[in-house]
């Protein structure tokens, strides 16, 4: 009689877990992804237009789950010749990058490690960097600067005749800020 009942909590507690947890809604409006990029011509930053965001919290307000997906068509720098450019570097079409978070580790002060998973380029690599959360009457702010070497995701150092060259490592920066969404009722 005991093993029916087992098995049953061992099959439905996940769920009850995983329905606990909230989602934070993005205000657009305060956030923001963009990429800083060195080249022997021209320094520039390129902007996230457009991008899903999805993040939950515990019952305790911690940040459970996190997952950014975005399209590179949607990464504007400025100039319509260089984003076309950088999405034939990337291999054409509507190429697509996402961030899985994994571990976000917080000390009391806000600040705190994530490691994760980016995946582009169709190569996934694992990421570390530090993170900034702030709490501030349910409202969270999330900031980050990591840098990454896009060499590390099978990508050939950008070259146009013997001037231009792109940095191999180009350095991210976002802002999130985020309250918990309305319960369903």
């Amino acid at each position: 009689m005991h093993l029916p009942r087992l098995l049953l909590a061992v099959v439905v507690l996940p769920a009850v877990l995983a329905a606990a947890d909230r989602p934070l809604k993005i205000d657009r409006s305060r956030s923001f992804v963009e990429v800083d990029v060195k080249s022997t011509l021209k320094n520039f930053t390129a902007h996230l237009d457009t991008y899903d965001c999805q993040m939950t919290i515990d019952d305790s307000g911690k940040i459970k789950t996190a997952v950014l997906q975005f399209k590179f068509t949607d990464l504007r720098t400025g100039d319509d010749k260089r984003n076309a450019d950088m999405v034939k570097w990337l291999g054409g079409g509507e190429p697509v990058g996402k961030f899985e978070l994994g571990i976000l580790a917080v000390a009391p002060d806000g600040q705190g490690q994530v490691t994760g998973k980016l995946t582009f380029h169709g190569n996934t690599k694992l990421m570390e960097f530090p993170v900034n959360v702030a709490r501030e009457e349910g409202t969270y702010t999330i900031t980050g600067n990591p840098s990454i070497d896009y060499r590390d995701w099978e990508l050939k150092v950008y070259k146009m005749g013997y001037v231009l060259r792109v940095n191999h490592e180009v350095k991210i920066r976002f802002k999130f800020v985020a309250t918990p969404a309305e319960p369903r009722s």
